[in-house]
Order: structure tokens, then sequence, then C-alpha cells
């Protein structure tokens, strides 16, 4: 396994192995410090991070984070136990670092998590539900956990007691993610969550469930064939559920709930129904696992769920049709009238150091490449290299660039470093580009590689320069 993170700054980490004997109560947890040898992944200094192979674990939790402005690209890698059964968690974001300062602005995203007990565990006041938790429900919340702040994009997550667990964060950000197939889909305890563009399907108790919660949104998702209750809210207030589809045995079951928006009336816009009807929600058919059976008989319906709107007397606004069991009716939701879709939250850049992986690593950290050239001419360009490796690069490591399609056509397919580079530095390797006859945009593709020692390795994704010929 080979983590690699690039910001400003130089900070040295040592990833951490920690082979763990005897029970699940006895063990070490965070782990402590040590060479990273496979097992897990231990991140307790800023930066950025990826993932270079899967995550398969015999220690209880595959990822650890207990820093703040952490950013994990798991590049689509899978992270998984090496034994199931036991209380197995993939991901696990300490609810305070080493000085007990809350751990806020992590962002994870493009991860694989696969039958965990916990896909996903961002720790709250009690942690007690794990052997090795160590924080309790009579633990004081102190007020500046009210602002941690995390992040989840692009994540999928399958076959887990729960998907998602979110506790204690004031706001909880889960986009364009893919939770299936668990018991419980994600759950949120406190804060006010943005819940936009999932998939939450086939979960066996419940799709979403939100607890103790004021404001925020679920928006843009399909919530279909969960088999208890597609969304629970539990003492929530002010939360607003709009653009989705929903098609479970029972879409939402609300408990001491108040002040629930079901219809957001939008001016000129389209949604993931992908209709007329702009704001609502399309709903199944009340009480009944429509998701199974439906048959559509209307041709301007898209075959999810029964008959979705009702109209006004003027038929110039559309309201979705709310089934009974629900707990809402059409004459208690809540309409407003906003002139534009409301934005994703895109929160600001988190500014980290650069850690220092152990052993041989480089990544491609920018270019000179001209961003327009003009065809069949030769220009000068250059990728700038970082050794980002606590060892210093040396000759008979053979490290250097290997271009790919286009760019292996207009310059040389293998570009060695010119010389000995140490750790933490940096290096240009200059190369001539001739620019084809053809017109057009091209995406340019170069890969950082080692080559020496019998070694033959590639470090992080592809870099990717798009470039426009006039």
């Amino acid at each position: 396994m080979r983590i690699c993170f690039i910001m400003k700054g130089i900070i040295f980490i040592f990833l951490v192995v920690f082979l763990i004997q005897g029970s699940a109560a006895n063990i070490v947890f965070p782990p402590e410090q040590g060479p990273y040898t496979g097992d897990y992944v231990f991140i307790n200094e800023p930066g950025r991070y990826t993932l270079e192979e899967n995550v398969t674990h015999s220690y209880p939790v595959g990822v650890i984070i207990t820093s703040s402005s952490v950013i994990l690209d798991g590049q689509d890698r899978y992270i998984s136990p090496a034994k199931t059964g036991e209380p197995v968690v993939g991901i696990w974001i300490s609810r305070t670092d080493s000085e007990g300062n809350p751990v806020t602005g992590v962002r994870v995203l493009n991860c694989n998590i696969e039958d965990e007990v916990t896909g996903i565990y961002v720790e709250g006041a009690d942690s007690s539900e794990f052997p090795w938790g160590s924080r309790t429900i009579e633990d004081n919340i102190h007020e500046s956990f009210s602002n941690r702040d995390v992040k989840f994009t692009n994540v999928r997550v399958t076959g887990c007691r729960n998907g998602i667990g979110v506790y204690d964060s004031g706001k909880p950000a889960i986009f364009q993610s893919d939770i299936r197939n668990n018991e419980k889909g994600l759950i949120v305890s406190g804060g006010s969550p943005e819940i936009k563009d999932l998939v939450i399907t086939n979960n066996s108790v419940s799709g979403i469930t939100i607890q103790e919660t004021s404001g925020g949104e679920i928006s843009g998702c399909k919530i279909e064939g969960n088999t208890k209750a597609g969304i629970v809210l539990e003492n929530v207030s002010e939360v607003r559920i709009w653009n989705n589809i929903l098609d479970n045995y029972q879409n939402i079951e609300s408990l001491n709930s108040k002040d629930v928006i079901l219809n957001t009336t939008l001016i000129n816009q389209t949604n993931i129904i992908n209709g007329p009807v702009t704001g609502g929600n399309l709903w199944s058919q009340a009480g009944t696992p429509v998701y199974k059976s439906h048959q559509i008989s209307d041709e301007n319906l898209d075959g999810i769920g029964d008959s979705p709107f009702i109209t006004d007397k003027d038929l110039t606004d559309y309201y979705p049709l709310i089934p009974s069991g629900t707990g809402f009716s059409p004459d208690n939701k809540v309409i407003q009238d906003i002139p534009e879709v409301m934005p994703a939250i895109t929160p600001e850049p988190v500014s980290t150091p650069m850690s220092i992986i152990t052993g041989i690593h480089a990544a491609i950290s920018g270019d000179t490449i001209p961003a327009e050239m003009k065809t069949n001419t030769r220009y000068e360009a250059g990728l700038i290299m970082v050794n980002d490796g606590s060892d210093d690069w040396l000759q008979m490591h053979a490290i250097g660039i290997k271009a790919y399609k286009d760019a292996a056509i207009w310059g040389p397919e293998w570009m060695p470093v010119p010389s000995d580079v140490p750790s933490k530095k940096s290096c240009t390797i200059s190369f001539p580009i001739q620019t084809p006859d053809e017109p057009g945009t091209y995406e340019l593709q170069y890969q950082a590689i080692r080559m020496g020692q019998g070694v033959s390795t590639t470090f992080g994704r592809p870099y990717k320069k798009v470039v426009t010929i006039i």
C-alpha cells in the first residue's frame, strides 16, 4: 500500500501497522505509530491522501482519521475486512485529535466500502457501541463540536449493517453517492445535513435516518426499494425534502418532527422527475411496495410510483400527491417559492501541508505545456515531478514519466528523471511536443513510474492536460 498526498509545505507522517492479537476489546485504538505494511491506514496529520491499492484489514478499522484538514481520495479502491462477522469499520473519523480539538474539514471521495459493520463512522459523544470505543454518552459536548465539517462524495457502501453513520457534526454533507443492500443506509444524528444526489436502494431496514437535526435538506435522491421506510425522521425540525423519487413500502416515517418542507416551487427549472413539475417529490403508491409490481398506464409517467401530481385551481402550479401513511397530507405541507435551484454547497479549499510517504514515491505536480498551440508546430514543454517519498531518488531507481496515447505520439513515450533527486525536492523534465495537423481539443495523459531494480510500479493517478490545437 502506498499513500500519496500533495499540498503546500512539508510534514513527515509515518503510516502505521499494528497486528491485532486476541479479542477486539483489547486492541489499542487509535493505533500506535509505526511503519505501514498494509493492514490499515492511520492518518494523524493534515494532508491530501490517495489510496494506491485496496485496503483489506485485519485491524478492526480500515482507515483511521484523527486529524483535521484531511482529504482522502480512494481512487475507486475497495475497503473491506479480512474477516466478517466481527465489529469492523471501513473508515473511522475521530471526534477529537491527539490534543482534544474537534476533528473537522475532512473530505472522503471515490471510495468503495463493503461488508463492514459500519462503512463510514463519524464519531460522536458516544462510541461505546464498539468494543474499542473511547467515548460514552456522559462526555460533555463542547460548543465547538457544533462546527465540525465533514463531506463525502462519490462513495459506494454495500453489505454493511450501517452504511454511513455521522454523529455530532454541525455541517455533514453527503453527495453523489450510492448506498445500497445494507441494513440501514445512512444515519445522521445532529447538525444540519445536506444530502444530495444519492441512490439509496434495497436497504433492509431504512434508507435515510436523521435524528435530532435542525434545517438541512434531502434532494435529488432516488430512495427506492427500502424494506421498511425510505426516510425516518426522529425529532427533526425544518428539514426540506424535495426533488426526490421515493418508492418504498413506507416513504416517510415521522417521529416527533415538525415544520417539514415537502415541496419547493421552482421557476423555469427541471428536476430529477424529468417532467413539467419542478420542486416536488415523486411518491410511490401509499402502503404498497410498487417498486416490484407497478404497472404504468399513463404515458406521461416514468414508471416509478403512481399518479404523482395534483394541481391547483389555475392549473399553473403542480404539487406532489402525498400518500396516506407518511404522516403528512397535502393540507399540511409547506410550500416555498424559490426563483432558482439552490446551488450545491462547495466548501472552501482546505489548506494543508504536504506529508511524506515512507520509501520511494513520485508525483506529477504540474506542467509547462501550453494550453493552446498551433497545428503542426514544435513546442518545448515540461512536467514537474516531486519526490514525496522519504527516500532520495537515485539513478538506479529509474524514476520517470510514461506518456500515453496522443501524448506518446506528440513527444517521447518515456522520460527519465535527469539526475538524483533528494526527498522533499522537485525537478522539471523537459521534452519537445510536435502538434498534429488536425485542430481540435485533445487530452494528454502522463504517469509517474518507477522501472529500476527489478521494480515496475506506477504512482498515483495519471496526470491529464487538456489542450486546444488551432
